[in-house]
């Protein structure tokens, strides 16, 4: 008799670590799940922050030189500090086409931008009375989505001289 209880309190206490165990397992995969749903809303929270300084220009007619510098200059901090060459996936190109399409035109470096900002930064004309006068030159905005590994990502934009 006493072998069957005490064989009747193992068994029970087998029993009671098997569900202990299947019980862990089942948080574990739960909040496991949980946390890797969390980690995807982070993801897309952030590639919207980055993408939002890009986007708050689409389509805008209203661009200038000085927004265009400063896209640059975002772009080229994020090249550097994710060490991204100009021929990688996550490489953010800033382009600028001039008057005639084909005179499409990349800006990278600080003296790019210094020259841009010299040259064409004021649309410089003479009224019906042959008086100079000077207007800010805008650009209009188109946005690229071409990263094939990651597709939500903004890999360029282009700025196109409005006449």
């Amino acid at each position: 008799m006493e072998n069957a209880s005490k064989a009747l309190i193992m068994s029970a206490s087998i029993l009671i670590g098997i569900i202990i165990l299947s019980i862990a397992a089942y948080l574990f995969t739960a909040f496991g799940s949980s946390s890797k749903e969390i980690q995807q809303q982070v993801d897309t929270r952030v590639m919207a922050e980055f993408n939002n300084n890009f986007l708050k220009y689409q389509g805008s007619e209203k661009c200038t030189i000085h927004d265009i510098v400063n896209l640059a200059k975002f772009a080229k901090k994020t090249n550097e500090t994710i060490e991204a060459s100009y021929d990688s996936e996550y490489y953010i190109h800033v382009n600028l086409i001039g008057n005639n399409p084909q005179d499409l035109t990349r800006y990278e470096q600080e003296s790019d931008w210094t020259n841009l900002l010299d040259n064409k930064s004021i649309n410089y004309k003479t009224d019906e009375d042959d008086n100079p006068t000077a207007d800010l030159q805008y650009y209009q905005c188109e946005v690229h989505f071409e990263n094939r590994e990651m597709p939500n990502r903004v890999s360029g934009i282009t700025f196109k001289r409005i006449p």
